[in-house]
């Protein structure tokens, strides 16, 4: 029985569903469909309607059990029973869970995949295993999984959470792809890695497709399918072995650089760089001038002879040359370490392996990897600091004591750490982990009796609430172990899944206020809509997996409709030492694609900007305790006013009925931004008119010396012919000037020329009419720009093409430049162009023609002969956009 046509979905579909669903077939032109849809969307819902949709054979991978019989469970919303009972899904005779018993519709893990054609595992899958450690498809399993492809007709692929997806299985997955050309391949993921470096986001695309539509956490906020939210953060003082260990590493690098520095032997090492010996060396430069750089800081720094020629080339004075400090340290070094081709002498060698040696006895070198501004060891200590547990007991506090009997919390760690209590020795050593901060929690709670431990390994609940837990537990196998002071609690022991379902009947129902447990099996996949209140204290960096989390806290609860949740994340601080704040660096990495109520004005966008937390500026650094304190006090008196929360997002949602979140450019202020174009592109032309005026004027009086009223008669015939030798040039200026003032209307020309390049290359399919390039200036002077009026995609091809342009100059194919000298004036410009574009000589063209007509007279650079190579060691060293410096990012915002 085909079930396509019994098929219907039995509910009414929301605006945001209905919006993804109607445009389907129009991205199957590349076999690929590629949504990404935030925890609450109904992803599931959807990827069934997807499968009646286009009616095919169909094999369903997912990282969890949880989530395989997920996509079994909901096919009761679109297939009833005639009389009414209850459907047991799995008794459908088109329906499998097994790869050995495949059916039209067939879902399985990932891992179960690898069970059947590795052998490796019993197929009853009687415990998950965690894709990440998956190895994927070897050869032969792939071949073996290509016939099974191949003998059940299967048609389509749907992958669940594709971002979980290691290169392992990219790789096994491109080959099936390559293998059935026609097989249709739909990725769904509530958070693809936008995090990911260039190559690894590149292959992740290249599998599933550029993302052809988006359900953000704003749109399901404004359809009330999500709640009202905010993040916290909350700042920790490192403990004192942390303190005491970043203290030692800072004196190892200290030391290390003050030593190099005295060192007449090093001295030689770095004077004798083949940079700083020959003439002819831009094709070399171009490809790492922050190398040429770090040479010249050592040289200032040593106050040696500057090599001019090198400070020539890269068109710096002695006053542009930064101090050497540990940035330009860890660049010089790699540089003299790891060279390919530099030539050493006999006894500079001998000196450059004894220096590694040190430098590995010293930890500050790992294979290749050179420590001197970060150290991985350190990162780890500060993301898993013992002083976060004590953290989340103060935040327990605080919440209980404004949520009281409402709180639902939730606290997620990496680990279980309950060494101390299957072994009975406690070392009095404290590491954050689940078990840690239950304890922690428990004896400082008003509600000890109230708080519950989930884990993978150990379960705890206070012996109040044992026999309300047993009723959900269905299994006759399970062990209880009394525990505590006078048995207060109770070790359980049950299956895992069953155990899972009953504490989340207990969180849902209040009988316990706090769950704590492990991300691996709360972060992802599991539901409680109660939930108002998640601590992640977790080490993940990851944008994917943090997202993930933050998904368990903001589900409509529908017994209150007006919950508000709030999302702590933990930092742990040393605020002596730079390497003591690398727990902040990583948390504004994780916060650079999250989307978010801003704290800064009334808007929704990422980035850590958003969150305004003053506390943690680089003006705080290190003033010892200020950042901590100030930064905690800031977030207690932002939650105290946590019921304005929800009529914020209220107010930041209503823009116009259309607004939804768009891929957008962040720049950082502009403050030359109309000088720019005024001196480059429009006094340039002055000058040259005034100067020609100037002779013409000269001209006139001698010739009408003897003839006076010939002055006015050649001074007006002067300067008509100069306007028309200048028209075309005096046109621009004045489009320009129409154009460009104020300062942001630069950027809508420069988007202007790009969403017309993309149009007439076919990368942009949407009519440049229905187009509109918005350029929305902030408070504090920077500016979003973005396409709307197309789809998801399209816009997002925009912002990356941007990017490129605004971006400080790396090593694009081609350049687009405006350079010109005239009596002493000096203008230059530098662009890179898009990759998109670089790829051809014509559509470099293409894109060269849009940027002259709506930008300004230019000149189009290849790069890649000697000349332009010259030219573009200048453009990245002097480029207009260098002025963005890092502050020019890919950002989301709701407009």
């Amino acid at each position: 029985m085909k079930p396509f046509e019994s098929m219907k979905f039995k509910h009414p579909w929301r605006p945001y569903q209905e919006r993804v669903l109607n445009v389907i077939k129009d991205h199957l032109d590349d076999r690929r469909l590629h949504i990404v849809a935030a925890p609450g969307a109904g992803k599931t819902t959807l990827g069934l309607e997807v499968f009646r949709t286009l009616g095919k054979p169909t094999l369903v991978l997912s990282p969890t059990r949880v989530i395989r019989d997920q996509w079994i469970e909901r096919i009761k919303d679109f297939v009833q029973n005639e009389d009414g009972s209850p459907l047991d899904c799995y008794q459908l005779d088109w329906v499998s869970n097994s790869i050995q018993n495949p059916q039209i519709l067939t879902s399985i893990t990932y891992q179960a995949l690898h069970a059947k054609f590795a052998e490796e595992l019993s197929v009853n899958e009687e415990e998950d295993v965690n894709l990440e450690d998956d190895d994927g498809l070897k050869d032969d399993e792939v071949n073996r999984f290509i016939k099974v492809i191949e003998s059940q007709n299967i048609q389509m692929i749907i992958l669940d959470e594709a971002h979980h997806l290691r290169s392992e299985w990219w790789r096994a997955l491109e080959k099936v792809c390559e293998y059935f050309p026609n097989v249709i391949l739909v990725s769904l993921t509530a958070t693809p890695p936008y995090d990911a470096q260039g190559s690894e986001w590149n292959r992740y695309e290249q599998l599933c497709g550029p993302i052809d539509e988006e359900i953000s956490i704003p749109e399901l906020v404004k359809a009330g399918t999500l709640c009202a939210h905010q993040d916290f953060i909350w700042a920790c003082d490192a403990t004192i072995s942390e303190k005491d260990q970043i203290k030692e590493y800072d004196h190892r690098v200290s030391t290390l650089c003050d030593t190099l520095f005295h060192s007449t032997e090093f001295e030689g090492i770095v004077l004798s760089h083949p940079w700083l010996q020959s003439e002819k060396i831009e094709a070399e430069i171009i490809k790492e001038p922050h190398v040429a750089i770090a040479l010249l800081t050592y040289i200032k720094a040593k106050s040696l002879p500057m090599k001019d020629s090198l400070m020539a080339l890269l068109d710096m004075k002695a006053e542009d040359i930064p101090e050497l400090g540990r940035h330009w340290w860890q660049v010089l070094l790699e540089s003299i370490l790891f060279s390919k081709t530099t030539q050493h002498t006999d006894v500079q060698k001998q000196a450059l392996d004894h220096l590694k040696k040190q430098l590995k006895a010293s930890e500050l070198l790992h294979k290749r990897e050179l420590s001197l501004e970060r150290s991985r060891r350190i990162d780890r200590s500060l993301s898993l600091s013992a002083s976060k547990v004590l953290a989340c007991s103060t935040i327990h506090q605080l919440e209980y004591k404004h949520r009281g009997e409402r709180l639902r919390q939730v606290v997620l760690t990496d680990y279980i750490r309950d060494e101390a209590l299957s072994s009975g020795l406690d070392t009095g050593e404290v590491n954050l982990g689940a078990w840690p901060v239950f304890k922690s929690i428990t004896s400082s709670s008003a509600i000890p009796d109230q708080i519950g431990l989930l884990t993978g390994r150990t379960s705890i609940i206070p012996t109040k609430k044992l026999s309300l837990l047993l009723r959900h537990i269905k299994s006759h196998h399970v062990k209880t172990e009394s525990m505590g002071n006078n048995g207060q609690y109770q070790k359980v022991v049950a299956p895992l899944n069953q155990l899972t379902s009953a504490f989340t009947e207990l969180l849902m129902n209040g009988d316990i206020k706090v769950l704590v447990g492990t991300r691996s099996l709360l972060g992802e996949g599991w539901d409680a809509p109660a939930v108002n209140s998640l601590i992640l204290a977790s080490s993940v960096g990851s944008f994917m997996l943090t997202n993930q989390m933050r998904g368990r806290a903001i589900r409509v609860n529908s017994k209150h409709k007006d919950k508000v949740s709030s999302i702590w994340h933990l930092v742990a601080i040393n605020t002596e030492y730079d390497a003591g704040w690398s727990d902040v660096f990583n948390l504004v990495s994780r916060f650079q694609t999250f989307v978010g109520l801003s704290e800064k004005e009334l808007a929704i966008e990422s980035g850590f900007d958003r969150m305004n937390a003053t506390g943690l500026k680089s003006d705080n650094m290190f003033n010892k305790t200020a950042p901590i304190s100030r930064n905690n006090k800031q977030m207690v008196r932002r939650y105290r006013k946590r019921e304005l929360i929800a009529e914020r997002w209220k107010k930041a949602l209503t823009i116009d009925g259309t607004a939804r979140v768009i891929p957008s450019v962040k720049t950082n202020k502009i403050p030359n931004l109309r000088g720019f174009v005024l001196k480059h592109s429009f006094s340039y032309l002055l000058v040259q008119m005034l100067v020609i005026l100037s002779g013409i004027m000269t001209g006139s009086f001698y010739l009408s010396l003897n003839n006076p009223s010939l002055l006015w008669v050649l001074m007006l015939v002067g300067i008509i012919g100069a306007l028309i030798y200048k028209l075309p040039q005096t046109i621009s200026m004045i489009k320009i000037a129409c154009f460009f003032l104020p300062v942001d209307g630069a950027l809508k020309r420069i988007g202007k020329a790009l969403a017309e390049s993309l149009c007439q290359a076919g990368f942009i399919e949407t009519s440049i009419r229905r187009m509109v390039t918005n350029v929305t200036k902030l408070e504090d002077g920077s500016f979003y720009i973005a396409l709307s009026g197309c789809s998801f995609y399209e816009s997002s091809v925009f912002a990356d093409c941007l990017a490129e342009i605004l971006a400080p100059i790396d090593n694009p194919r081609y350049l687009i430049l405006r350079e010109g000298r005239f009596l002493g004036s000096l203008r230059d410009d530098y662009h890179a162009v898009p990759m998109r574009f670089a790829a051809k000589k014509d559509l470099a063209q293409l894109f060269y023609k849009a940027w002259q007509k709506n930008v300004g007279l230019s000149e189009l650079i290849y790069t890649r002969t000697e000349e332009g190579r010259r030219r573009l060691l200048r453009a990245k060293m002097k480029a207009f956009s260098s002025t963005f410096k890092d502050e020019v990012k890919r950002q989301d915002r709701w407009q």
